[in-house]
């Protein structure tokens, strides 16, 4: 027997505010948290780095959620991710006793694991020759599942503990993987999402290189989705978080109840390690097959949170896979790029972005694509350009899309 998997809590520390409520008004009011992050490329390489911009979280308080002698220690994606899970267990109203953390998982993905603690230790090693001094905290700061063991280890929790890496669809991974738990019954909380802080200098030389990023010093119109001027992405960074728990469960105690996770699809291209196949199938395999595990029909589906990251090829691609996975309603349903605001955070973006959605979604809220003026005739679908708008959804689709050729598509329904 399966159970359904209700969202009761969410959290989130992005560019567009450091809590749910204030990210998701910001995202609606059509704000920017691309900001220029010169302090972030230091050094004689740093000086000569085209790509200037970022997605960066702004007035964090690390010491609210990290203690003290700890505070210098911690890479940004754990604090992150700190954070963003207590905003969710605080906002979810579980009371915890032993019982109930034996059974409760932490399952938090991060695509580059600890990039300004490796930063750190090769900078030690290299540039200044003292890799013997190099602290041994470094170590567990970059291995993968230390933001879901420091969550547990924080809150006792003593369920599963899992951290994921699955490029730039970890966090909706992450999440489909925890309502699997909760659906399955190996877990009774799972709290769930993506935390990811790579903005810098080998991350910045990458992509640069490979063409994948806009390189530019101007955060005005940066990120583009769909816009014909669309130049690459914009690095972004952050933390989302869920707290899931069995349906039941959350109607008995009477949880505030966010949505609940119909289903999910994860699946590969097998294509190319970084370009998705141009023609849309892959990706419209993976939105029909999570419609299939859903229960869900086209014409069921209101709104699609997209992965769109302002790439050529990228969001052209997105545009078909809609039109292949709906037919003649793709121009009917909204479509949004929230990343055109907050950039792209890798592994903590698919975590964001259905925060983000499914924060809009319980205030009949259409979130925006900014920096959408100038049209492309082959991205020719309803991307609610540059202005939030009132709008009811019953069913949201969240896409992600990651290099390796790697894809997660989630439905969530609301639940009044």
């Amino acid at each position: 027997m399966t159970r359904r998997v209700a969202i009761t809590g969410m959290g989130l520390v992005c560019p567009l505010g450091n809590s749910v409520k204030e990210s998701v008004a910001s995202a609606y009011e059509g704000k920017s948290g691309i900001r220029r992050c010169d302090k972030y490329l230091w050094g004689e390489f740093g000086e000569k780095m085209p790509i200037r911009v970022g997605g960066l979280v702004e007035n964090f308080d690390v010491g609210k959620y990290v203690p003290e002698k700890f505070a210098d220690r911690y890479d940004p994606c754990v604090s992150f991710a700190l954070a963003a899970a207590k905003e969710a267990l605080d906002d979810c109203g579980i009371e915890f006793d032993d019982a109930l953390r034996d059974r409760t998982g932490v399952i938090i993905g991060t695509a580059v694991t600890g990039n300004w603690t490796w930063h750190r230790a090769l900078h030690m090693a290299f540039a200044e020759k003292r890799a013997h001094e190099i602290p041994g905290f470094m170590i567990m700061q970059i291995s993968g599942n230390m933001p879901a063991g420091l969550i547990a280890l924080t809150h006792k929790f003593r369920g599963p503990n899992i951290g994921v890496v699955n490029a730039c669809a970890t966090g909706g991974t992450s999440i489909a993987i925890g309502s699997d738990y909760i659906r399955f019954g190996r877990a009774e909380i799972v709290v769930a999402g993506g935390t990811d802080a790579a903005i810098g200098l080998s991350m910045y030389g990458s992509l640069t290189n490979a063409k994948a990023i806009n390189p530019t010093d101007d955060p005005v119109r940066a990120s583009k989705p769909f816009s014909k001027d669309r130049a690459g992405l914009i690095k972004g960074e952050g933390c989302g978080v869920m707290i899931l728990e069995p349906m039941d469960r959350a109607e008995a105690r009477g949880a505030r109840i966010y949505g609940e996770i119909l289903g999910d699809s994860q699946t590969n291209d097998a294509y190319h390690i970084i370009s998705p196949e141009p023609s849309g199938e892959s990706w419209a395999r993976a939105m029909k097959l999570a419609m299939e595990a859903s229960g869900v029909t086209p014409e069921q589906v209101d709104w699609i949170s997209a992965h769109a990251a302002s790439t050529v090829a990228g969001d052209l691609a997105e545009v078909r896979a809609i039109k292949l996975a709906f037919g003649r309603r793709a121009h009917d349903i909204p479509v949004t790029s929230t990343k055109s605001m907050h950039g792209h955070a890798f592994g903590a973006a698919g975590a964001i972005e259905l925060t983000l959605a499914v924060g809009a979604m319980n205030e009949d809220k259409l979130l925006p694509t900014i920096n959408l003026t100038v049209p492309d005739p082959e991205c020719d679908l309803d991307f609610v350009p540059n202005n939030g708008r009132p709008g009811k959804t019953r069913i949201l689709m969240k896409n992600s899309f990651g290099f390796g050729g790697t894809n997660s598509c989630l439905l969530i329904k609301r639940v009044d």
